[in-house]
């Protein structure tokens, strides 16, 4: 059983907004996909079963949102030649062996804890925002959402081996950026 759907938008939107924002990365679509939740969370309110709490079900219907948006934009957004092209281990090897430059910091404490907090969280979205398009989608399917590389890849409408590619290329970049502007900004300066 559901409760009253006008409490909805006070009771689940910031929540599930911060969620769509965090996987879209842009305010005008996350808004929509928040409204296509509560309208199919009304059309379905019957056969929720409450056997878990109504902000994991409209969640639940929030990630497969997401997942036809991105099938969407893979159908409509051309693949176009960008940095994504570049040899992305030129930046970070010299023939076999990290570049002193590049090599990983120790980031220092527990990841897990370190992922949690709201300034790392705002550091990654702006790493993520300066990602090239096809490889921070990437990342947020497979990383973020979970999604099995060959769901990934049909999502984004790319072959599983380019988005073998499209991840390495924005692991390493992140990795580097979340260094730069998080874990070790002093050492950047």
């Amino acid at each position: 059983m559901t409760t009253d759907p006008s409490t909805w938008v006070d009771a689940y939107g910031d929540r599930l907004f911060r969620y769509a924002l965090s996987r879209v990365r842009d305010e005008g679509s996350a808004e929509d996909l928040i409204q296509d939740v509560f309208l199919a969370a009304l059309k379905s309110r019957d056969r929720f079963k409450g056997e878990s709490s109504e902000l994991t079900w409209m969640t639940g219907i929030l990630r497969n949102k997401i997942f036809e948006f991105y099938r969407r934009q893979a159908k409509e957004v051309p693949l176009l030649p960008s940095d994504e092209d570049a040899d992305p281990q030129s930046e970070f090897f010299d023939a076999r062996h990290w570049k002193s430059s590049a090599a990983p910091r120790d980031w220092g404490g527990e990841p897990a804890r370190s992922a949690e907090t709201a300034e790392f969280s705002a550091a990654l979205r702006r790493c993520l925002d300066a990602l090239a398009q096809n490889a921070a989608r990437a990342f947020i399917l497979r990383e973020m959402e979970g999604l099995a590389p060959k769901e990934a890849a049909e999502a984004l409408g790319v072959a599983p081996g380019h988005l073998a590619v499209l991840l390495y290329r924005a692991r390493m970049r992140l990795r580097r950026c979340l260094e730069k502007n998080h874990f070790a900004p002093e050492a950047a300066a």
